[in-house]
């Protein structure tokens, strides 16, 4: 507490706060990685957002669409590597944050030759808590995300639409 008896900025509640959030930011990339995001929009909103570049995907029904689309090319190795999270606006049903992307991904069987990057990026998310105060548990989710491309190998296709 400050001397005004104001919460301090920052502090333990901020510090479990990051801790939740970036546990759902890595549990979601393991299940794209491992999953094929099967079970990815379980981790947004019903009216969330999700945008590759220029492209957004609106609602679970569209983020399903964007897996599903991705697992029936056949097999892909992925790693999602996310690193510097970093809480920018912190309230008390509200979270927007970021963190780097690195991936490493490419179609086929495992192992994969390569040695690069395919992306580097940053990826917004805004967090919301969902559930009733006295109902269900109460949990965060996306409610919308926002991957903005750094870095990309020339030539390299994602495997999302990104246009």
């Amino acid at each position: 507490m400050t001397a005004g008896g104001t919460p301090a900025v920052g502090g333990p509640a901020l510090a479990l706060v990051h801790t939740d959030l970036s546990m759902l930011v890595t549990a979601l990339w393991f299940e794209i990685d491992h999953g094929d995001g099967s079970a990815a929009s379980g981790f947004f909103t019903a009216d969330a957002e999700l945008t590759f570049s220029r492209r957004t995907f609106r609602g679970t029904d569209e983020i399903n669409g964007v897996y599903g689309d991705r697992a029936a090319r056949g097999p892909r190795v992925s790693r999602h590597l996310m690193s510097n999270f970093h809480v920018l606006r912190h309230e008390t049903d509200l979270v927007e944050a970021v963190s780097a992307l690195v991936l490493y991904a490419q179609d086929g069987e495992p192992p994969i030759p390569t040695t690069v990057p395919v992306l580097v990026a940053d990826v917004f998310d805004r967090f919301v808590r969902a559930g009733e105060p006295d109902g269900e548990a109460r949990r965060w989710l996306i409610a919308s995300r926002r991957i903005e491309n750094r870095f990309l190998m020339p030539g390299d296709v994602l495997a999302v639409p990104t246009e």
